[in-house]
């Protein structure tokens, strides 16, 4: 990048928040995706403010550079890989945070991790009760642009579900607001459909593609102190699965619920059954490994015993391991996130979404790739909303290995293939959805209709969603 360009950067945030130093770029060249290509941007920006953001969109535009919005890094799908020759926007400076109590909701800046804001919410017995595997340095904001779920998802969904409202910095350098806040005269995020058409779901989910999330406002609970954490064995995938849809239907508050076959337990277990105290068991066909939560303890105990009764009336049986459920609640999925890890393989993910039922679709296809690409891997989901449910296989490869590095990039392109034909759907435009698109034209066009009005010159994260 042409030094006269730095340092009209320099001259919109400082120098210090800017560096063209190799070994910066390096580090901003990839993320937690592994088994992905990386590229080293010319130059990482960390501004302040939304109006900083706004002078250097203004700026990439005038020179068409390529523009990627970062802030935790923990994505694992690739869409913070940075352009060669483009821009960094870092926006790990924007921390504030603005409750509204009477409201029930809070104001943040695209720098607050959730664990940050949960520590903050702790103080007023307050929480957002959902948040990814990566809580402690997944930030909220990242979070909403990829929409998506986590343990508290199986009661109020993917993330989407607790937006109210976001600040926006357009492509353009236009900064925009929307929900209740859409009004300067409003006192504060209280509703997210406001003022026509909601413009705050155009940006769930975009990937950074039309535009640069600053802040966002989400709602806030009353934190829950009353927990259940149990396991149910089934002989029958019909019954695990119509289990996890009756649970739903008698409304019983199931913070959090994944469903394992034996196999996949069995594998877990090898590699951190003894450090989690989960004692050795012969796991049955299905289990589902669930958290009850509840803000009384009298609502908590009539959901544990129709919880029982549903269970046994299919045909299961209450298990009784809790290290299980509670392991994956409290370390908030560490627990079998760490599985992922402690080998020396690299990793692909292929999140989707299917109803209960759909479970056993995905499992087939899953194993079928994996057996005839000769993969190792796993596959488990957990509930995410009304009647949905978060998969998300993983596929190994040996990262010292460059053919089998691209055999498993092959194989997931397979996956998705196959995936899409059982109805499964993306929650997010991940490079591997790219060709199973086109037998969606209208609706790409639709998309690429939007991102050529909002971001004609195309600076922003040029072709994360689904190669737009």
């Amino acid at each position: 990048m042409d030094a006269s360009i730095i340092k009209q950067i320099e001259d919109i945030v400082g120098p210090e928040y800017v560096s063209t130093r190799e070994d910066v770029l390096l580090t901003y060249s990839s993320s937690a995706s592994m088994i992905c290509d990386t590229a080293k941007p010319d130059v990482v920006v960390r501004p302040r403010t939304a109006e900083e953001v706004s002078k250097l969109l203004k700026l990439a535009n005038k020179y068409r550079i390529p523009v990627t919005t970062r802030s935790g890094g923990s994505s694992l799908q690739e869409e913070v890989i940075p352009h060669s020759g483009g821009m960094i926007i870092e926006m790990m400076r924007f921390t504030d945070i603005k409750l509204f109590e009477d409201l029930r909701s809070v104001k943040v800046g695209a720098g607050i991790t959730f664990g940050q804001l949960d520590k903050f919410l702790l103080e007023h017995d307050l929480w957002l009760p959902m948040c990814p595997e990566s809580a402690l340095v997944a930030t909220v904001v990242g979070n909403v642009a990829v929409n998506g779920a986590g343990p508290g998802s199986s009661v109020y969904g993917s993330i989407a579900e607790l937006v109210l409202g976001m600040e926006v910095v357009l492509p353009n350098g236009e900064i925009i607001q929307t929900g209740s806040e859409a009004n300067p005269h409003a006192p504060g995020p209280f509703l997210r459909y406001a003022f026509g058409p909601d413009l705050t779901g155009l940006f769930i989910g975009s990937l950074g593609a039309f535009g640069v999330i600053t802040s966002v406002s989400m709602k806030t609970f009353k934190r829950m102190k009353h927990f259940h954490h149990e396991t149910y064995g089934f002989h029958s995938i019909d019954a695990a699965e119509r289990f996890l849809l009756e649970i739903q239907e008698h409304e019983i508050h199931t913070v959090f619920a994944s469903l394992y076959e034996d196999r996949v337990l069995d594998l877990f277990m090898s590699m951190l059954g003894d450090e989690y105290g989960i004692p050795e068991y012969e796991w049955p066909l299905r289990t589902v490994s669930m958290t009850i939560g509840r803000l009384r303890e009298d609502e908590l105990n009539s959901d544990i015993e129709m919880a029982k009764k549903i269970c046994e009336d299919l045909g299961g049986y209450v298990i009784g391991i809790t290290e299980l459920p509670k392991g994956e609640w409290e370390l908030k999925m560490w627990t079998f996130v760490r599985a992922c890890y402690v080998h020396g393989w690299h990793w692909r993910t292929l999140y989707h979404h299917q109803p209960p039922s759909g479970n056993r679709k995905s499992v087939e296809k899953i194993w079928e790739v994996m057996d005839e690409y000769g993969f190792l891997g796993h596959t488990a989901g957990f509930l995410s909303g009304h009647a949905s449910m978060n998969m998300y296989p993983h596929l190994y490869a040996d990262p010292e290995d460059p053919e089998e590095q691209q055999k498993i990039r092959d194989g997931h392109q397979d996956l998705a293939r196959r995936l899409f034909k059982t109805g499964a759907v993306p929650f997010k435009l991940a490079p591997y959805w790219k060709d199973i698109l086109q037998e969606i034209p209208d609706y790409m066009d639709l998309l690429r209709m939007i991102k050529e009005v909002l971001d004609p010159n195309g600076i922003m994260n040029p072709g994360v969603l689904g190669g737009i």
